[in-house]
């Protein structure tokens, strides 16, 4: 299911029909958690909820900060990314304000008891992180710090999921 989503949903209709193909996208991405919790359990449990929520909401500041390095490209190839259709500012403004929502749905999986306080500190730390950088990004919209947000999102997800595990490792 996921997969023809993905692929008739989103590339094929959605990605060149609306400047929100990101926001689109981000769903068909956070599928896979799911289908795996799923595999596993025969059920679908909240922390496969918040893993995906939590990609689906990573997505957008991911996918815009490498659109506004790579713009012209997309251009070229009609593609209605947000920078191009609706300007740099409005691209840093819904990128600050996802990476808001995203961070904070992070830390809110500790008091809905899906992670530990273990998993606490690294996702505040990272969370941090991701939130300055897309604040200089909206203060100083260039390529350098559109890349700089680039890489550091995936770090950033790279390291949320490690906290996971490792919360779910310490007793």
């Amino acid at each position: 299911m996921g997969n023809l989503y993905y692929v008739i949903v989103y590339t094929i209709w959605l990605k060149r029909a609306t400047p929100l193909n990101i926001v689109i996208g981000g769903a068909a991405g956070s599928i896979p958690p799911l289908v795996g919790w799923a595999a596993i359990t025969n059920t679908i449990g909240w922390p496969a909820v918040a893993l995906a929520a939590l990609i689906f909401l990573w997505t957008p500041p991911h996918f815009w900060a490498l659109a506004m390095m790579v713009d012209l490209d997309y251009a070229k190839a009609k593609i209605p990314m947000l920078p191009s259709v609706r300007g740099v500012r409005r691209t840093t403004i819904e990128i600050v304000l996802y990476t808001i929502v995203m961070v904070a749905m992070s830390l809110a999986l500790v008091p809905l008891h899906i992670m530990s306080v273990w998993y606490l500190a690294p996702a505040a730390i990272l969370g941090a992180i991701f939130l300055d950088g897309a604040i200089r990004l909206f203060r100083d919209p260039t390529k350098r710090r559109a890349r700089a947000l680039f890489k550091f999102s995936l770090l950033y997800l790279a390291l949320m999921c490690l906290a996971m595990v490792g919360d779910r490792l310490i007793p």
